[in-house]
């Protein structure tokens, strides 16, 4: 990452509860505020605010999940000026509220993150997958990345991944809310070339509350498998950076 970008991170981690104007980012990098939002880009993915609201979030969650600090105050302490606005944004990117989140954490880890529903009774609005892991190339040792992942029109909910520890065996995914979702697993396989990856796609499938949907994922190669939605369907070129 160029040092003029690393800079501007840097503050945001170390400054975050402060106004971080584009100005006061740029002022940082040294540069001026469209070249410093361009290279900024470029080089993390993200614009500067949504990077800092991505910060701020991280921030937010440790504090709801290690201290006892209500959600105004907690609000505050990462840099938001309306515990309107910090609710709003905290909901969109997490998937439910701060104080929900903070609630779930007594329901345990799994709870915490693969949960998005948008109702009170946590324990009860959802559903969850389970099924059987086949593959015919005898990587059975490699791990295996599962996700749930959501219709396009449904960006209310984020995608929910598990990792198995090998390619042979059972897997599942608690706290599915009700819906139509989608299956795609992703594992490394051998023989080299461009995508030396193992998939397998399947769905719609539609969880009701309460439920358990049985699926078994055969992984293939990526020329075997007729994946669901290549919009839609990006783990499966992400998660080979994860084994490197």
């Amino acid at each position: 990452m160029r040092s003029e970008i690393e800079s501007v991170v840097e503050v945001m981690r170390d400054r975050y509860d402060e106004d971080l104007s584009l100005h006061v980012l740029a002022d940082t990098a040294r540069l001026s505020s469209f070249h410093m939002s361009r290279l900024f880009h470029q080089e993390t993915g993200l614009p500067p605010a949504r990077f800092l609201s991505a910060v701020r979030q991280e921030v937010a969650k440790r504090k709801l999940l290690c201290t006892s600090d209500r959600v105004a105050d907690i609000s505050v302490q990462v840099g938001y000026s309306s515990l309107g606005s910090f609710t709003t944004r905290f909901t969109k990117s997490v998937g439910v509220s701060p104080g929900r989140f903070r609630r779930l954490a007594l329901l345990g880890q799994t709870a915490i993150e693969f949960t998005a529903g948008r109702t009170d009774d946590a324990p009860f609005a959802y559903g969850s997958f389970c099924g059987r892991l086949r593959r015919s190339d005898g990587q059975d040792d490699e791990p295996v990345f599962v996700a749930a992942i959501p219709p396009l029109t449904r960006n209310e909910h984020p995608s929910r991944c598990r990792r198995i520890c090998n390619g042979k065996g059972f897997w599942n995914i608690d706290f599915v809310p009700e819906g139509v979702w989608y299956l795609q697993a992703v594992s490394r396989r051998t023989g080299g070339g461009k995508r030396p990856i193992a998939i397998a796609s399947a769905g719609p499938f539609y969880v009701a509350a309460g439920s358990t949907v049985d699926v078994d994922l055969v992984l293939k190669s990526p020329s075997q498998t007729q994946v669901f939605d290549r919009e839609r369907a990006t783990i499966g070129a992400k998660l080979p950076e994860l084994f490197s």
